[in-house]
């Protein structure tokens, strides 16, 4: 089966990403390269209202087919979604560790996608992250979430985000059910 383009452009976009991160180029290299990108994006025509995002293998994936997410090595069933995830250098923040703001995409986008199971057309109605320990660069690390329960139209899920046994964040959300989404 020949690649999806699809995961193609979405790992040429963050290999490039994390090329500009901890680019040392001379700033003529970096201009031309700039300009590069501009005809690269333009060959890709304007941005479409409506139009759904990336979909690798024809599935509408919201926030799988997102360039800043790091792809996620989905496992889990009915009410849990686990899987392995790898930050890389363009989503570091101070130091040499995964930047806050990653995580909390990272959690959005799992968390969304245990919600959906229990209601489809779901909306984050909040997100909270408690950071345990320092997020590491560069090693897979396990993601989960989870309902915890289920209240009319809300949905209140959990997940943790693991080095090993170590705990590196924590999330609660709470995301509602809308009709005639």
């Amino acid at each position: 089966m020949p690649p999806d383009p699809a995961l193609e452009l979405l790992d040429a976009a963050r290999h490039l990403a994390d090329r500009v991160w901890r680019s040392t180029a001379p700033p003529e290299v970096r201009a031309e390269v700039a300009g590069v990108l501009r005809e690269a994006a333009d060959r890709l025509g304007p941005p479409v209202e409506g139009a759904p995002p990336v979909t690798p293998m024809g599935i509408r994936l919201p926030g799988r087919g997102h360039p800043l997410l790091p792809p996620l090595v989905r496992r889990g069933g009915e009410g849990r979604r686990v899987g392995t995830v790898t930050f890389t250098g363009a989503h570091a923040g101070a130091g040499e560790a995964v930047h806050g703001g990653q995580v909390c995409l990272l959690f959005d986008d799992v968390l969304g996608g245990v919600a959906v199971q229990a209601a489809p057309h779901s909306r984050t109605g909040y997100l909270t992250v408690h950071f345990r320990a320092l997020t590491p660069l560069g090693v897979p690390l396990d993601v989960e979430g989870w309902v915890e329960r289920v209240d009319g139209r809300k949905i209140y899920v959990e997940g943790r985000l693991l080095d090993g046994d170590k705990v590196c964040a924590e999330a609660e959300s709470l995301y509602i059910a809308v009709d005639g989404w």
